[in-house]
């Protein structure tokens, strides 16, 4: 049985991409050829984990291996992006608070003017209420785990 991060192709396949990266920066930054020499053999050497890792399945019609669980997950990473839209929405809500305010600080406003504005007023306390209480809400389930 493969384990994940270590034998699996998925692992080998991540370190073949990291350590051409850094073949890549041996080649064109650095120019050190000895270490480009080493980076070309352990380059080859995971292709060629890679070839016997095929090989071995294609033979054996089976490929066993343990999969990765993250202890964050996406439903945590999921709420962390609720929690960064309620918090742009709460700057939102801010602003229209701000210019409902400024509209009806003018003065020279009609009285069905000035009470659109105080709707606009309370609409955009309510949203912002609403916007804090759900990024704590966010906040909480993210930090605690269940």
């Amino acid at each position: 049985m493969r384990i994940t991060n270590v034998d699996t192709l998925s692992a080998f396949i991540d370190r073949l991409i990291s350590e051409r990266i850094k073949l890549y920066h041996f080649e064109t930054k650095y120019e050190d050829e000895k270490s480009v020499e080493h980076q070309r053999k352990v380059v080859e050497a995971i292709k060629d984990k890679i070839e016997v890792l095929f090989i071995q399945c294609m033979s054996s019609d089976e490929y066993d291996y343990i999969d990765e669980k993250r202890t964050f997950g996406q439903e945590r990473i999921d709420e962390v992006k609720k929690l960064i839209d309620n918090i742009e929405e709460l700057t939102v809500n801010d602003l229209d608070v701000g210019t409902a305010y400024y509209e009806q600080k003018e003065g020279n406003s009609s009285p069905q003017k000035y009470m659109d504005n105080e709707l606009k007023l309370r609409e955009a306390n309510e949203k912002r209420s609403t916007s804090k209480n759900q990024i704590d809400k966010s906040f909480k389930k993210i930090v605690e785990i269940e």
